[in-house]
């Protein structure tokens, strides 16, 4: 149980850092691309870096500007459209976190929120220029997937290559010369024909007809001189996206064998193994079959691109099991690979705390009040944290400056299902039970005409 001391421990956090410049660029081309206009976030990638490492240094330099801004458009709009929010869902910013500053670039972690759902990103950003920043890849944290290589998979596997410029030139400049040819011919076979005085009006009606032809046999030549390389963008789409989906659903639904062959479809059409067994995973858990979730978890971490989050759900289980040692490894172990959040550093308080680490306890519980901005929602957030580990008394002491504020509803607090854990210990049933202040009464008043404050 976290005691008393933890409290104590609490006072001793100080407030937290200043943001540093990338945390601030990272939350404004999230807030960008989740709410609009997006433009920012689309200029701020960087496009020409993900493409040259994409089709090879050689083919990029031979693009012509207008072949190479054609790719940039398509990774632009299919990138943005990865983080864009579901229709009619409003969409912020529920935290960051840095994670690391380097010459060459720096990471933050960023949690997006989506509604209710709070979706877990890593941001990872280079200075360019005094005051200049680009976006060199956004990963989605706990599946382990590259929005910069998701990005590149939809154009095709081939999305650049050399063009064969006898075939071309045969295809698009012979049929043009072909048809200037026959103008010409048909002229000359219907000139003796006509009347002196009337061939202008022949040649006037060839005219036409022959410069177009010469024309754009002239361009397409010039741009077959001009362009080694051909460039084709499939339409935006992932091959594999369906299989995993029909997998996810049938595994939700309890079809394991459906779900394996779906899966396997999934994986020979180019699926990332790592984020498609995490999925798979959830979907087991979902329906309570944790044998299963925790074998699609543990193959989730076991491949050449895992998908951290695998780990935390792995914590989440053992914990549940009563298997704190290994709770205790998985979760440092997602959190080393995806950077700390607000839950995984909530449930490894609970996981300190019940091994008897207060010290750390309450140092996971301080980070995670800090990452949600302190004030109401951290003490909120520690005293959900405190009823997960079952100390009520916690749970009490960081509720009680909001309740005498007025700033915390107690009829609130006994729907909240946060709170089971604690539900019948008497420090909170006492709580719960306390006669309502002024303040409170008043918020209880105000929170019965207009609706909660939460």
């Amino acid at each position: 149980m976290i005691r008393p001391l933890l409290a104590a421990l609490l006072l001793l956090t100080g407030s937290p850092p200043a943001p540093a410049p990338a945390e601030l660029e990272a939350r404004r081309l999230a807030l960008a691309v989740v709410r609009g206009p997006r433009g920012p976030f689309r200029e701020a990638l960087d496009t020409d870096q993900m493409l040259e490492r994409r089709v090879g240094t050689r083919a990029w330099r031979g693009l012509t500007e207008r072949q190479r801004a054609a790719l940039r458009e398509a990774v632009r709009e299919r990138f943005a459209g990865m983080l864009a929010p579901p229709p009619a869902v409003a969409a912020d910013i529920a935290w960051t976190k840095p994670l690391s500053s380097g010459p060459a670039s720096d990471e933050v972690a960023l949690g997006v929120r989506f509604g209710e759902k709070t979706l877990k990103t890593k941001w990872t950003l280079r200075r360019e220029g005094s005051s200049q920043w680009k976006i060199r890849d956004v990963v989605l944290a706990d599946p382990g997937i590259s929005l910069a290589e998701a990005t590149l998979s939809t154009l095709g596997p081939v999305p650049v290559r050399r063009q064969d410029r006898i075939r071309r030139a045969r295809n698009e400049v012979l049929p043009r010369l072909a048809a200037l040819v026959a103008i010409g011919i048909a002229v000359l076979l219907a000139a003796p024909r006509v009347p002196v005085p009337r061939r202008r009006f022949l040649y006037f009606a060839a005219v036409f007809p022959a410069v177009f032809f010469a024309a754009t046999a002239g361009i397409a030549g010039a741009r077959i001189a001009g362009e080694p390389y051909a460039v084709g963008i499939a339409p935006a789409a992932e091959p594999w996206r369906r299989s995993q989906d029909l997998a996810v659903a049938a595994q939700r639904e309890g079809r394991p064998a459906q779900a394996r062959e779906l899966w396997n479809l999934a994986l020979a059409a180019g699926s990332p193994e790592g984020p498609s067994a995490y999925e798979l995973g959830l979907a087991a858990k979902t329906r309570g079959d944790v044998e299963t979730a925790r074998a699609f978890f543990q193959r989730a971490l076991a491949v050449a691109s895992p998908a951290p989050g695998a780990n935390r759900e792995l914590a989440t289980l053992a914990l549940e099991a009563g298997r704190l040692a290994e709770a205790e490894r998985d979760i440092s172990s997602y959190m080393a690979a995806a950077g700390p959040d607000p839950d995984a550093l909530s449930l490894q308080a609970v996981v300190k705390t019940n091994l008897g680490k207060p010290a750390e306890a309450v140092e996971a519980i301080a980070e995670a009040r800090r990452l949600v901005g302190g004030g109401p929602k951290g003490a909120e957030l520690e005293a959900r944290i405190r009823a997960r580990a079952s100390d009520a008394a916690g749970a009490v002491s960081a509720l009680r400056p909001l309740t005498e504020k007025g700033l915390s509803n107690r009829d609130e607090l006994r729907r909240d299902p946060a709170y089971l854990p604690i539900a019948t210990d008497p420090a909170w049933v006492s709580f719960l039970n306390e006669k309502v202040g002024v303040s409170e009464k008043s918020t209880v008043n105000s929170q019965q005409s207009t609706g909660s404050v939460r």
